[in-house]
């Protein structure tokens, strides 16, 4: 009688037994989180290793250690505005998906584009100007990305956890110490949206 009671219920309702209860703070073990569910470990993302995540979305910056949280913080992320002069346009934009760590900068000096002349309504030096070079603008470390992408310091603690940079992330002098300790040539970087 139990046995046909118990095929009736799983004949009846397939699902019943296919939902998972919310974990409990006394359970040792639970099956309620993924590990895709890891918040700021995007699921394409490796569970071992150092890895650098960036949620655009959220402007928070993530530090993992074999899938285990080591550090976070707010980040700075691209303000995702056009500039426009003449017929050159610049679209200040972080990019999303997987990147790697080209290599690592001690001391970075940032060699100060045409866009940000323009921005400040000043006059464009020319390409080889020792007025382009900028030094302190970009903090004490940077993780080059590529394609002009860094991770970087800033002279602005007032940008952290807004859409505000030219492309570029921007992390707290604290949490660039760590990431910068932490990263190697070869790191995974993942920069993302997430769903909140």
């Amino acid at each position: 009688m139990k046995t046909v009671l118990l095929l009736t219920i799983l004949t009846l309702s397939p699902t019943l037994f296919a939902q998972t209860k919310p974990c409990h703070w006394y359970q040792l073990r639970c099956s309620d989180q993924n590990e895709s569910d890891v918040e700021g470990l995007p699921a394409q993302a490796p569970h071992s290793g150092t890895v650098i995540t960036i949620d655009v979305k959220r402007n928070l910056a993530y530090l993992f250690k074999d899938g285990q949280l080591i550090k976070r913080s707010k980040a700075a992320t691209g303000s995702e505005k056009t500039l426009i002069k003449g017929d050159d346009m610049w679209v200040f934009h972080t990019p999303r998906g997987h990147m790697k760590v080209l290599r690592k900068i001690n001391d970075p000096v940032w060699r100060k584009p045409d866009w940000a002349y323009i921005e400040a309504g000043e006059a464009v030096p020319s390409p080889d100007s020792p007025k382009r070079m900028v030094k302190g603008k970009l903090g004490k470390h940077a993780l080059d990305l590529g394609e002009g992408i860094l991770i970087h310091g800033t002279d602005d603690s007032g940008s952290f956890g807004r859409n505000v940079s030219h492309g570029c992330i921007r992390l707290p002098d604290e949490m660039l110490d760590v990431v910068f300790d932490a990263a190697r040539v070869g790191t995974d970087v993942f920069i993302f949206d997430s769903d909140e």
